[in-house]
């Protein structure tokens, strides 16, 4: 063989191996992205998003649990998980040294989330009561809350996916 066919041989087999390789991580990496799967998050504040909240018509599928006709038998462990997952909040909005950079001591927050059956959070609905908190620091909240989501949940199961609102205050550091 000549030499310039040689070399476009070998420039082909490795460009497939190449190929391949790519091929392989990508899906390696797309597999590590589905693994870890960003929650979708809706602020009350923001039109798109409260739109978009609302075209989802996530309570047709996801009862609220704290309703009794859903929850009679386990109503304490409903309430002890639903407290639980609110500390963890805290405590990991404290460790990424998260501030509202307002004045207020507390922040106070309604908000709705939606579970997966087996207590992996799946979307986070919220608006911020304090009205002098920023569009940034609602945004900054909402991408803490979503990487927070990743790699935690409420301790509680069901056969179905659920919900959970309620009302909380964290404190403003």
């Amino acid at each position: 063989m000549e030499y310039k066919t040689v070399l476009k041989v070998f420039i082909i087999i490795s460009l497939m191996i190449g190929i391949t390789g790519c091929r392989e991580e990508t899906q390696a990496k797309v597999e590590t992205l589905d693994n870890k799967k960003e929650i979708a998050t809706f602020n009350f504040d923001n039109k798109r998003e409260l739109s978009e909240y609302k075209k989802l018509e996530l309570d047709k599928t996801h009862p609220n649990l704290l309703n009794p006709a859903i929850s009679k038998s386990e109503y304490k462990l409903v309430v002890q998980s639903w407290t639980e997952l609110h500390q963890k909040i805290g405590d990991y909005l404290s460790e990424h040294d998260f501030n509202w950079e307002i004045e207020d001591t507390a922040v106070s927050i309604v908000h709705k989330i939606y579970f997966k059956p087996n207590g992996e959070i799946e979307n986070y609905f919220f608006n911020v009561l304090n009205e002098n908190v920023s569009k940034q620091k609602k945004k900054q909240f909402a991408s803490l809350v979503s990487d927070f989501a990743r790699d935690n949940h409420i301790e509680f199961k069901k056969d179905e996916g659920f919900a959970q609102c309620g009302k909380t205050r964290y404190f403003n550091e």
